[in-house]
């Protein structure tokens, strides 16, 4: 194989790779919630199911630096009267990972943590991201969202010449 053919498929390979990637974080992601598995209740039953109560579902981490990683903890109770059960954690972007959380039934009036990661990338720019968080409980989903402005490296800039 010659040397610009060897090029040439390296640059396939690295396009290949690096698409994905940079539309990862473009927008909402394309997959939905499935929570036909899940059993809510009719009117009778609203009255003794799980409620989630979340110590606050929006975050702002203001400025935060190209490279780094930020944790963002999200509190909830059951304030219902059975137990709720977490079924998913689904980030929308590939820059935010959902810690594990615990899949036990939580108890009525106890209170459990959701953990997601923001990898912020080494890129300036605004963040508007969620995670999805389905569960047994009254409403069965709810979005826990997070802002942040990403600040890289300044440009460097070439001297100009006279």
């Amino acid at each position: 194989m010659t040397a610009s053919r060897s090029v040439f498929w390296l640059r396939v390979l690295a396009w290949c790779f690096t698409i994905p990637m940079l539309l990862s974080c473009s927008g909402r992601a394309d997959s939905t919630v499935d929570a036909s598995f899940i059993h809510i209740p009719g009117a009778e039953g609203a009255e003794r199911a799980p409620k989630m109560r979340w110590t606050s579902t929006r975050m702002d981490l203001g400025l935060v630096a190209a490279g780094e990683t930020r944790t963002l903890t999200y509190t909830v109770t059951n304030g219902g009267k059975s137990p709720m059960v977490i079924t998913q954690v689904m980030p929308s972007c590939g820059c935010t990972i959902a810690q594990a959380w615990n899949t036990s039934p939580l108890s009525p009036g106890d209170s459990m943590d959701v953990v997601l990661e923001f990898v912020s990338g080494d890129q300036t720019r605004s963040v508007e991201e969620f995670a999805t968080v389905v569960t047994n409980a009254i409403p069965a989903s709810v979005e826990l969202t997070f802002t942040a402005q990403v600040i890289g490296p300044e440009p460097t800039s070439t001297p100009s010449q006279p």
